[in-house]
């Protein structure tokens, strides 16, 4: 699990979970007098990080943070599903939503809409308003929208969306009626 993708510790993470955490230091420990009680002598110290998110949020409030982002990408999941221009690839997990423009009814099929998906996101992404990545599978070039930053609000998922469907807008005339 890496918790800085989402709970808030700014990067470099990771955590263990063990049925039996003192297996785990006797196997790997050493117990020189030198070793006791110092942060790092080697490493940086980096469940420091985790550990001030546990006490600032607590599991309460880690957990309305995700639940807030899994929420939000559920709305713009439903937001992209009822635009027909869109095709949402597979159901949103958690708070990954992952998309693609398709060619819209009406619009002639002269290209590869793996090319207009391409453009749509370069366009959105060189607004500096949003970023998004995407990946290719089967061929199909697919849009991931993550709502995980810190500071999201659904205000900012809303203003997403809309800027999503102004640049298809935009692509779509670019492409299809010029």
């Amino acid at each position: 699990m890496n918790p800085h993708k989402w709970f808030l510790p700014n990067a470099d993470c990771c955590c263990l979970w063990v049925a039996r955490p003192r297996d785990l230091t006797a196997a790997l420990s050493t117990d020189p007098e030198y070793l006791k009680n110092v942060m790092s002598l080697s490493r940086w110290f980096r469940a420091i990080k985790l550990w001030v998110v546990l006490r600032r949020y607590g599991a309460a409030g880690l957990r309305a943070h995700i639940r807030r982002h899994v929420t939000a990408a559920k709305w713009f999941e439903g937001a992209v599903a009822k635009d027909e221009r869109f095709q949402v690839v597979a159901p949103s997990k958690f708070s990954l939503v992952c998309f693609r423009l398709i060619r819209p009814p009406g619009f002639p099929d002269d290209g590869d809409v793996n090319d207009v998906n391409r453009e749509l996101l370069a366009t959105v992404n060189a607004t500096g308003r949003a970023f998004m990545t995407h990946f290719v599978v089967d061929g199909t070039f697919v849009i991931r929208l993550a709502v995980c930053g810190a500071a999201t609000e659904m205000r900012h998922v809303r203003d997403v969306r809309d800027l999503m469907q102004r640049v298809a807008d935009d692509v779509l005339i670019r492409r299809y009626q010029s």
